[in-house]
């Protein structure tokens, strides 16, 4: 696209700035270019008064070129649907699904898109319960939704539940519901008619670390009948986590290279079955509000390569003050894993180890956003808000090769959270913007803007 970079000028950039960021990347232009700054940005609002945690996927879908986005009011508690005309360039409306249902960003609805175009959306309070809500919409209106419809968790072993991850294994004819709920730990429900009625509850991973402790999952779907799942031990105020991974597909575990764990009905996954890709400092100490314990690692991000090969994003806690972004790819026989970035510091001290967070392009998972507080390259600190960077990261990269460069700059607000959503020629990126003081107290907007299209 680009045949000489040296006459590529700075120039004033809108509706497609972050695109600029990447395909200059790509193509090793940075030196003779401005990055644009904050004010040659205007991201589009897709969402007024929306927020989300990152254990939830997807939280946006495009179909019938539509971008549906779901969020959580942070002051008010209302499930929120945003629906956006990819090709008009028009924003159709907001719908609440379910108003004050509960002020916490853990809440926010999923996506699943069902064969005859509508689509379920599925949501949940944070452990006070045994409900998954749910509702389905109509194939043409994406602002019209269906009675509220609801599974609870009746059987001898649940527990309240929390997280949803909507992912189909199409040789089973099912639909997955991964969540966190049986024994405090990752479990799923399944539905064999897209969402329409659930059961099937089962015990996914199991903790192994002394008390009652919480493995954190992210989910990727690798190929149409596997789903990747990345996981620590327990919460990092709990344990000095690894980072583990394993694919699960016919009802067993696998490690990335495809040799076999075991099956599901031997019992959950334990993390000492699966890959271990990186090694925290496994120190286990009583949680101390405040502080998270020593090198330990947070799953962040998670996707997979044009030949299906998953790349991890976390975060790994030195401090309250440093933290550093990593990422862990597969090449087909070894993870490769290296530091990226420095992540700054964390977004409230009564959660010592949330960051802005790192996010994949799904499509293609070397082009990477990250939000941080500090300069990514050295962690010098800027004095600044959280800001959104891009780069390109190939896996013999690490923070001396890395090139990151700002999608935003001076921001009077936090600019936190990104997400990357494709589909249908469309690539969307994602992120909140505006006060964060805790995960049940925010003033977010989801903002972005569109990167690419058909």
């Amino acid at each position: 696209m680009f045949s000489d970079c040296g006459n590529i000028k700075p120039m004033k950039l809108k509706y497609f700035a972050s695109k600029l960021v990447i395909l200059l990347a790509a193509t090793g232009c940075f030196a003779n270019t401005s990055a644009p700054k904050s004010g040659d940005i205007a991201p589009i609002t897709f969402m007024k008064a929306g927020g989300w945690c990152w254990y939830q996927d997807p939280r946006g879908i495009i179909k019938n070129g539509k971008l549906v986005i779901g969020g959580l009011n942070g002051q008010n508690g209302d499930v929120k649907v945003a629906v956006y005309d990819l090709k008009a360039g028009k924003d159709l409306g907001t719908v609440t699904l379910h108003a004050q249902f509960e002020r916490d960003d853990h809440d926010v609805p999923v996506f699943f898109a069902r064969p005859d175009g509508s689509l379920l959306a599925v949501y949940a309070r944070h452990s006070k319960e045994k409900i998954h809500y749910y509702r389905i919409s109509s194939p043409t209106n994406y602002l019209h939704w269906g009675p509220e419809r609801k599974f609870i968790h009746n059987y001898p072993e649940a527990g309240n539940v929390t997280y949803m991850n909507l992912y189909p294994m199409k040789s089973e004819g099912k639909l997955y519901n991964f969540f966190r709920g049986i024994g405090f730990n990752p479990s799923f429900i399944t539905s064999t008619n897209f969402g329409d009625t659930w059961g099937e509850p089962t015990h996914f991973i199991a903790d192994e670390v002394e008390g009652r402790q919480r493995p954190y999952a992210r989910y990727v779907q690798r190929d149409a009948d596997t789903v990747g799942v990345s996981f620590t031990e327990a919460h990092p105020r709990d344990f000095g986590n690894s980072i583990y991974y394993a694919d699960f597909r016919g009802g067993a575990f696998y490690h990335a290279d495809g040799r076999k764990i075991k099956d599901l009905t031997a019992g959950p996954l334990r993390p000492s079955e699966a890959d271990r890709i990186f090694i925290g400092s496994g120190i286990k100490t009583n949680r101390q509000p405040r502080l998270s314990n020593p090198r330990s690692a947070w799953t962040a991000g998670i996707a997979v390569d044009a030949a299906g090969r998953p790349h991890i994003g976390y975060t790994l806690y030195l401090s309250n003050h440093d933290h550093r972004f990593r990422i862990a790819s597969w090449n087909g026989s070894k993870w490769v894993d290296r530091e990226v970035a420095y992540a700054g510091k964390c977004l409230y001290p009564n959660e010592s180890s949330y960051t802005g967070l790192i996010a994949f392009d799904a499509a293609d998972p070397a082009t990477v956003w990250i939000s941080t507080d500090v300069a990514p390259a050295t962690g010098k600190d800027l004095g600044g808000k959280h800001e959104i960077y891009s780069a390109r990261v190939e896996a013999e990269d690490d923070t001396t090769t890395i090139r990151w460069q700002p999608v935003t700059s001076g921001s009077g607000e936090r600019n936190i959270r990104p997400v990357a959503v494709a589909g249908e020629g469309y690539k969307v990126l994602l992120w909140l913007r505006g006060p964060w003081r805790t995960f049940v107290d925010y003033q977010s907007d989801i903002v972005g803007a569109v990167l690419e299209r058909p």
